[in-house]
């Protein structure tokens, strides 16, 4: 029998024991259906999502790096960095079969040497990029502190301001750009720059998630409403002065009312989301009111979103929104 067939051999016997294989070669994976999805150690992921092994055929896809195989042979070549000989030579030691003439008992305690010598390995890869990771998050907060020290009191006729009728609160201003200050744990750690046209970006690779900009004190036994961005962060806080965080995005809500919880304990949060009304129209999901309730649950609070009168445009989203309008037709 040729190389080729043996090999084909294995890989067709792997697929009958894949669930077993990809466990033990992967154990931080997940059956999604017919699919495993695991972190790739190759390259140091970090999460889920991007690497696919098929249970049925064997395929895998990295869809970040594009690796892909064809056989589950393949795969543990990649993962070991050697050939597809000696990874079939090793499936067949660990499935007790027999590859080239010559048959394999299962060694366990090479098998469990393995699984061992692996999993140092992943770990050793995560604590380097957790370091990595961590040590950017220190240079952009550095940098975050540095600049908002240096930037100076806003024109409160700044277009963005006017624009969206807000008082500048405790937001600063370097040239014609807004900095709002982005905290974690107490700490300024990034910040959103807004430019004259409303365009907003962050520090880049600096922390994002779990992180708010808050207006208001934030105190034991006040309602706190944590909400998605900066202009409806300031409208509610005008409107009720109760303290409000922007989480500065829908998929934040959950982790800044983690964050918030942690470190507020005695504080009662209250999600205020957007309603993305116009998509119910269209047959899409609201996202934002979908965060916001999931959030809410999540969290153990209650939600509140805009209470739109009948003759509120469909195009409005958010309490910023729902603020100007009334105010222009007023």
């Amino acid at each position: 029998m040729t190389l080729h067939f043996e090999i084909q051999r294995i890989a067709d016997a792997a697929l009958h024991q894949a669930d077993h294989l990809l466990a033990d070669w992967l154990p931080d994976g997940t059956r999604k259906g017919t699919e495993y999805w695991p972190t790739n150690p190759v390259r140091g992921d970090r999460q889920p999502g991007s690497f696919s092994i098929s249970t049925t055929t064997g395929t895998w896809h990295d869809f970040a790096s594009g690796d892909k195989g064809g056989d589950l042979v393949s795969l543990l070549a990649y993962l070991r960095d050697c050939r597809q000989t000696d990874a079939a030579r090793m499936i067949a030691q660990q499935l007790g079969l027999s590859f080239g003439g010559e048959h394999h008992k299962r060694d366990l305690l090479a098998e469990e040497a393995e699984r061992q010598r692996i999993a140092r390995q992943r770990d050793q890869r995560q604590r380097k990029a957790d370091a990595e990771r961590q040590a950017g998050w220190d240079r952009v907060a550095a940098r975050a502190r540095r600049d908002f020290a240096l930037a100076g009191v806003p024109d409160p006729d700044h277009p963005y301001l006017s624009r969206k009728r807000i008082k500048p609160h405790h937001l600063r201003q370097r040239g014609d750009m807004l900095l709002a200050p982005i905290c974690w744990r107490g700490q300024v750690v990034n910040l959103q720059r807004i430019a004259a046209d409303g365009c907003k970006r962050f520090l880049p690779s600096g922390r994002i998630t779990g992180c708010y900009c808050p207006f208001g004190r934030i105190e034991a036994g006040v309602e706190l409403l944590i909400v998605e961005g900066i202009a409806t962060a300031a409208t509610l806080h005008e409107q009720t002065g109760k303290p409000v965080a922007a989480a500065m995005s829908a998929g934040n809500l959950l982790p800044a009312g983690q964050e918030l919880k942690r470190r507020y304990p005695d504080v009662v949060p209250i999600i205020g989301g957007d309603d993305d009304r116009t998509k119910e129209t269209e047959g899409k999901p609201n996202a934002g009111k979908l965060a916001a309730i999931h959030a809410a649950t999540q969290l153990g609070c209650g939600y509140v979103l805009p209470a739109w009168p009948t003759d509120a445009p469909m195009h409005l989203s958010d309490f910023n929104d729902l603020a100007m309008w009334q105010e222009g037709r007023v």
